[in-house]
């Protein structure tokens, strides 16, 4: 009798131990299965999410190209982070002409840093003209670019000609050391950024005159 229970107890022990194992597998392979299901589902919620930051980002930007359509290049000339002396004589230039003014002692300062990142140059000259024109001359550089403005002004008069000593503070910015991240959220624009940017739009652009190239007469080849 005990012969035969441990022959049957050792016939059951390898289907038993046969399923034991079959039904780890089962929950090892089920716990797998669920976390990389779970892992997908997250990477689909997380996408989601990417594509909704993203296209509330394409609805802001597509909302200042419609407050300023066309070229915004000019943006990059408000405070450019380079060159901001050229632009600036560009504009003492233009504007000179432009109201029949002569200019003088043209000299330039050093670059010295505001607040907020801003940085200042400085233009030194004189003009002499008609007074009424130099005013002019002086209102105008309250709409060009880059932004700038009239520091100092000494006029003295002789008969009906006016000499002007002038002084620009004309302003410039760094480019930025960290580019913000594709997915980071966009702040809307309020409507005073909208009203500053469609006041932007009617800033004048410094002018350059690009060089032309000239027809060079050949020289004669001598060994002909």
């Amino acid at each position: 009798m005990e012969t035969n229970l441990k022959n049957e107890i050792n016939f059951l022990i390898k289907p038993v131990a046969i399923l034991t194992t079959t039904v780890i597998l089962f929950v090892i392979v089920s716990l797998i299965g669920f976390k990389n299901l779970r892992a997908y589902v997250d990477k689909i919620n997380e996408n989601k999410a990417t594509q909704k930051s993203l296209s509330q980002k394409v609805s802001t930007l597509e909302t200042v190209s419609q407050i300023l359509p066309g070229d915004i290049t000019f943006l990059d000339i408000v405070l450019p982070n380079r060159g901001v002396v050229l632009y600036g004589l560009s504009q003492v230039k233009t504007q000179a002409i432009k109201f029949n003014l002569a200019i003088s002692n043209l000299k330039t300062g050093g670059v010295s840093p505001e607040s907020g990142g801003v940085l200042k140059a400085s233009i030194g000259f004189e003009v002499t003209g008609n007074e009424k024109d130099i005013y002019n001359f002086l209102q105008s550089f309250n709409k060009l670019l880059p932004l700038m403005n009239v520091n100092r002004v000494n006029l003295t008069k002789v008969n009906d000609i006016t000499n002007a000593s002038i002084t620009l503070n004309i302003y410039s910015a760094e480019l930025p050391q960290k580019i913000p991240s594709v997915t980071g959220t966009v702040t809307e624009l309020s409507q005073k950024d909208i009203n500053l940017l469609g006041e932007l739009t009617t800033y004048s652009l410094p002018q350059f005159v690009e060089p032309t190239v000239t027809n060079i007469p050949q020289k004669e080849d001598p060994f002909r």
